[in-house]
């Protein structure tokens, strides 16, 4: 950012709210504005925020042609304020395919930002967000700042940001539906989130997950042994779940830290997933649904759709999904790809 000798270059703008002026002499006027701005020698950070705060108090007056033209006059200059920018490419179609000039975040911008919450959801919309800022707002847990982060581009799978997103998304369905909106998400990524997806949405990742598994090298079947299984259905008699837990984590070799929480609302598609794998047939499956908590089996749609699900997956298909829900690792071999 250039440094300035003119803080009030801005300063014709203070005029934009009189009554007796016409829109389209407010529009002149704006663009007149941003043409200086741009063409500006020098602009220290009190010019730059006179002019965020003047703009985007009239922007709302403008129609929508103005508001293109301030994006095409705007959007190259490398000191545009990003929510001038953000609010050109809300309201103005074709704005949003202007290029920009992405440029870092400042220190003193990412301060004043992250002091509010407005600020923070600005600073998530950023598309140009770097890995401190985006720790910064993480940090916060704010479900409004995460929701924002989940959907912005500049987020990449492959950062430890989106791995976050992913892990919080997974008591948060909120959060995981707006993870599976974006068109980057990888087969694990999908995975992870599949007791999140409709119906459609599952079986595409079913797919996705079968066609990486032609991949794969190692296979692994397990072969239930009959105290096993009676030990499965003796905790869900007793509808002690977290027994039965236990015993899967156990039978899979997955770290006793396993979180299964089979019986939350929405992760009860997991117990069908891990009966598929482990084999256990269906009538006995039926009497584990039933007895292990009411949830999975009132009204009668419920426990038919956990028996479709054992039916519906392949069993290695079953156990990377499971692998990737729970983030962990079996003896299954390479990981998706």
């Amino acid at each position: 950012m250039a440094s300035s000798a003119h803080p009030d270059l801005w300063s014709d703008l203070s005029g934009f709210g009189s009554s007796d002026g016409s829109s389209d002499a407010r529009a002149a006027l704006l663009k007149v504005n941003a043409e200086m701005f741009v063409a500006a020698a020098a602009r220290d950070r009190e010019s730059i925020e006179t002019f965020e705060t003047l703009v985007l108090g009239f922007l709302p007056k403008t129609d929508a042609a103005t508001r293109l033209e301030l994006a095409r006059i705007l959007a190259p200059c490398p000191d545009t304020p990003a929510s001038v920018l953000d609010y050109l490419a809300r309201h103005s179609p074709g704005a949003v395919d202007i290029p920009r000039h992405h440029h870092p975040v400042s220190p003193s911008f990412r301060a004043k930002r992250l002091a509010t919450p407005e600020g923070r959801l600005a600073l998530a919309a950023q598309p140009n967000i770097d890995p401190e800022t985006t720790h910064g707002l993480l940090v916060l847990r704010e479900n409004a700042v995460e929701d924002v982060l989940a959907a912005n581009s500049a987020v990449l799978p492959d950062t430890a940001a989106f791995a976050e997103l992913l892990r919080r998304s997974h008591r948060r369905p909120t959060l995981a539906a707006l993870l599976l909106d974006r068109a980057d998400l990888p087969t694990t990524a999908q995975a992870s989130l599949y007791l999140a997806a409709s119906g459609e949405r599952r079986e595409a990742i079913r797919e996705r997950v079968a066609a990486s598994l032609a991949h794969r090298r190692v296979s692994l079947s397990f072969a239930l042994a009959e105290q096993d299984l009676a030990d499965i259905s003796a905790a869900s008699l007793k509808g002690d779940d977290r027994r039965m837990e236990s015993i899967l984590t156990a039978l899979f070799g997955f770290p006793a830290s396993t979180e299964w929480r089979l019986l939350e609302i929405g992760r009860h598609r997991l117990l069908a997933l891990a009966l598929n794998v482990l084999g256990v047939p269906r009538r006995d499956a039926v009497r584990i649904f039933l007895n292990l908590h009411p949830a999975l089996s009132y009204p009668l749609s419920a426990i038919r759709t956990l028996v479709r699900e054992m039916q519906d997956v392949p069993g290695p298909v079953a156990l990377a999904l499971i692998e990737c829900i729970l983030d962990v690792k079996t003896l299954s071999g390479e990981a998706l790809a």
